[in-house]
């Protein structure tokens, strides 16, 4: 996925993008190791703002997501939507003169691109990734998996004792901190 530079008139431009899973292939991979799965399709849309050779891009995404529920390890399905900004900045070239030590672009969160067209597939499938939780549940009120037997309690119930934490803080409960 490409835009060229000129196709943003008037210094601003709104885009829709509607993609397969084979225009990012990092995402098998990911799914492959056990990450997230994304379903079809893939919707984007953005409204990109020129201002000289700076474009900002505001976006927002919609993907349907199949992840395994962090509590009781089920899989399930998960729709995201997501609002994202992306900045994209010209090539700069490397000055090997210079010794004062400078960020690049990709440190300071810029996208960088070269002859006025933004590759836009990688910064895209970036803003997928970042917008899978981090520990996805299932529901709510998921109870998770017995922590003696391993039975998911959402489906079923177990006889399992639960051992008493001894907490040696539990005194402090006792005390009543309330002035007389």
């Amino acid at each position: 996925m490409r835009l060229e530079l000129k196709d943003i008139k008037g210094g601003e431009l709104e885009q829709g993008y509607t993609c397969s899973l084979g225009e990012f292939p990092d995402l098998d991979v990911v799914a492959a190791e056990g990450g997230p799965k994304f379903g079809e399709p893939l919707v984007f849309r953005l409204r990109f703002q020129r201002l000289g050779q700076l474009v900002e891009a505001d976006g927002c995404l919609d993907a349907l997501v199949t992840l395994k529920c962090g509590r009781c390890l089920q899989t399930f399905e998960q729709s995201l939507t997501e609002v994202f900004a992306l900045t994209f900045v010209p090539l700069l070239k490397d000055d090997e003169t210079e010794e004062e030590v400078e960020l690049e672009t990709d440190e300071l969160g810029l996208i960088s691109y070269e002859n006025e067209v933004l590759e836009l597939q990688k910064p895209l499938q970036e803003q997928l990734l970042m917008a899978v939780p981090i520990s996805p549940i299932c529901k709510t009120s998921c109870r998770g998996l017995c922590h003696v037997c391993g039975t998911n309690l959402n489906v079923e119930t177990c006889d399992c004792v639960k051992k008493v934490f001894n907490n040696k803080f539990n005194v402090l409960a006792n005390i009543d901190f309330k002035k007389s």
